[in-house]
Order: C-alpha cells, then sequence, then structure tokens
C-alpha cells in the first residue's frame, strides 16, 4: 500500500491545493484514506486509477473541510446571499450598468460588512460544494440544495450519515458500502430507508 501512496503522492496533493483553512498533512492523510478506498473498489480497469482515485480523494478532503469549518453554511446565511445575487440582477437592468455592493445594500437594507461576510464565505464553500457536485453526483453548476444536503446530514448519527454519503455523494452500490463499513448490505438498506425519510423531513421542515 504504501507504494500505491508513493505512486500517487502528486495526485493527492494536487488535489488538496483546491482546499483551504485546512492543514496540509491533515488533507494529505484523508487523500492517502481515499486512495486506500478507491484501491480497495477499483474494478473497471477500463478507466485509469488515477481518475477513479480522484473522487474517493477529494471527497475524504471535502469531508474534512466541511467538518473543519468555524463556521457552516446556515440557511439564514443561504437566502441572504440569494437576496444578493437577485438584487445584483435587477438593479443592473435598472440602472444599465453593473451593480455596485453599495447598491445592492442600500436596496436590500443589509450592513455592507455582513453582505462582505457572506459573499466571501458562499463563494468559497460553492467552489467547493459545485466541484464536489460535479464529480460525485453528476450536478453541472451550483447546487443550493447541496447546502440542505450537508445540513441534514448533521441530524443523522455518524453510521447513517456515512452510509447516505457513501451511497449519494461518492455512487457507491449498497453492497459496496457494506463491504467498507463492515455492515450487512440488509442494514445499509435499512439505514438509508430510515436515514432518506429523516432528511426529507428536515428539508421540508
Amino acid at each position: 500500500m504504501d507504494e500505491i501512496i508513493s505512486e500517487n503522492e502528486l495526485l493527492i496533493y494536487s488535489i488538496a491545493r483546491k482546499f483551504y483553512n485546512v492543514e496540509k498533512e491533515d488533507l494529505y492523510q484523508a487523500g492517502c484514506l481515499g486512495l486506500i478506498k478507491a484501491y480497495n473498489n477499483y474494478q473497471d480497469k477500463s478507466v485509469p486509477f488515477s481518475s477513479y482515485a480522484y473522487k474517493y480523494i477529494f471527497g475524504e478532503m471535502y469531508e474534512l473541510t466541511i467538518k473543519s469549518r468555524n463556521i457552516k453554511l446556515n440557511k439564514d446565511c443561504l437566502k441572504i446571499y440569494k437576496n444578493i445575487n437577485k438584487a445584483r440582477s435587477y438593479i443592473t437592468q435598472v440602472l444599465g450598468h453593473e451593480a455596485t455592493l453599495e447598491d445592492i445594500c442600500a436596496y436590500l437594507e443589509i450592513d455592507i460588512q455582513e453582505a462582505e461576510y457572506v459573499m466571501r464565505v458562499c463563494d468559497d464553500m460553492f467552489s467547493l460544494d459545485d466541484e464536489m457536485a460535479n464529480i460525485q453526483v453528476g450536478v453541472e453548476g451550483v447546487n443550493d440544495d447541496l447546502i440542505l444536503w450537508e445540513e441534514s446530514l448533521d441530524t443523522l448519527d455518524p453510521l447513517s450519515s456515512a452510509v447516505m454519503k457513501y451511497r449519494y455523494q461518492c455512487d457507491l452500490t449498497q453492497k459496496e458500502v457494506a463491504d467498507i463499513l463492515g455492515i450487512s448490505q440488509v442494514n445499509v438498506s435499512r439505514i438509508e430507508f430510515k436515514s432518506k425519510k429523516k432528511i426529507l423531513e428536515y428539508i421540508s421542515a
């Protein structure tokens, strides 16, 4: 396994450069974990291993980054961010030129420092969430629902959260998830069924 890690160190470090506010050594360790998971599940030899491993490595680093964020994006923050973008579009049409942040804040009656903070946090998070969606969910463009998805996972117990992430972010089969977590496929199916109901209840609240 040390040889596999050594051969793919450049890939791990290149992916780590996409992340921020996390120690590089921690990202490297997460990347190694993703690499090992990819190696253990690699079967389709028609796909280059590096391409196959990318989503596992990125996924582990992404999960680490989510956990390491000091301030998580909540629904209120997301609402302000969406209002800012809507206001920018509306004001630009009315004024005939690109709306400034001052214009937007005056229109929304919010503090400019609050707007700057929301935009900085959301832009940073979406840059990673967008790639996560494209790599592991298969959705093109920024997916606002991914924020609710991450929040809904926080309402689950660790095992249920892991099952849902492997199933819907890593796109693994129930059997593959069972093998990784060391539980039966029947248990994976039961956990997935219950977790879906809980996630839907949270999103619909």
